[in-house]
């Protein structure tokens, strides 16, 4: 398994001691063991609680803002410090700043396409930042998208410096739904065997678009129409977990057992240490 995916089943482990009070330990990999089926990620087993609570078959997936966002994302911090070195020295000291670019020019760019930006875009910043002040921005079209430098403010800390900010693509409300749908409809058949084998069944979805931490009363818009009952029926655990640099941050409880909660309450959002 791979470290988030570790990270959310040990924040799961987590707040199953704090619902149950029951100590729960990874027992098995099903998916590693059996590469010639589609299985499930983990099984957990209550630790000494003789037999009383069933095993729990355990399925993790990521869900983006927008297709491509982790390599949207990764590509964004490597073009942060190339930049950055490049204007080193450049920008007004007064003021710190930040670069916005949209995921369609970044996203698939080949390297010599990356150096060429960097230089072009690392000549135009400098001339850009000099008239602006706080909140005002500066814009210019690259390869027919638009970029913008966004003069942030004044922070001792940080003036004379720049960073980037990811921007979300214009239909970022449907990507997002689609994508919680596609992983819905991914994982829930490997969890509707074991629960039919009598396990419990969780499903771990790690937000990395800080977009559903409380999907409220639209669950029936995300969820696709073929598996509305086997959502409400097969699955016992539903955990949205916030999640910055592989790290749970935040873990929401929205389905618990026979219980799906149209608005998260106070005491089934937790805090994460992993």
């Amino acid at each position: 398994m791979k470290e988030n995916e570790i990270n959310a089943c040990n924040a799961f482990i987590e707040i199953l001691q704090k619902i149950k009070g029951v100590a729960y330990d990874i027992v098995d990999y099903p998916e590693e063991n059996n590469r010639n089926t589609q299985d499930v990620e983990a099984i957990l087993a209550p630790k000494c609680d003789n037999g009383q609570s069933p095993k729990i078959a355990v399925e993790h997936t990521i869900v983006e803002a927008h297709n491509n966002q982790m390599l949207y994302v990764d590509q964004l911090h490597d073009i942060e410090k190339e930049i950055g070195q490049r204007c080193q020295g450049k920008l007004p000291t007064g003021y710190c700043f930040a670069l916005i670019l949209p995921p369609p020019l970044i996203v698939g760019m080949s390297r010599k396409s990356r150096e060429q930006f960097v230089k072009e875009i690392s000549d135009w910043i400098p001339d850009a930042a000099r008239p602006l002040t706080t909140d005002r921005w500066s814009s210019c079209l690259y390869n027919g998208h638009k970029v913008s430098l966004w003069c942030v403010g004044s922070s001792l800390e940080l003036n004379g410096t720049m960073g980037l900010v990811s921007a979300r693509p214009e239909e970022a409300k449907k990507e997002r739904e689609d994508r919680f749908r596609r992983a819905i409809e991914e994982k829930l058949p490997k969890l509707m065997k074991y629960k039919d084998n009598g396990y419990s069944t969780a499903l771990l979805l790690e937000d990395i678009s800080f977009s559903h931490a409380n999907p409220k009363a639209d669950w029936k818009d995300l969820i696709p129409n073929q598996y509305h009952s086997e959502f409400l029926s097969k699955i016992d655990y539903v955990v949205i977990f916030i999640s910055n640099k592989k790290k749970m941050i935040v873990g929401s409880l929205w389905k618990e057992e026979s219980q799906l909660y149209a608005e998260i309450p106070e005491n089934r959002r937790f805090s994460c240490r992993r």
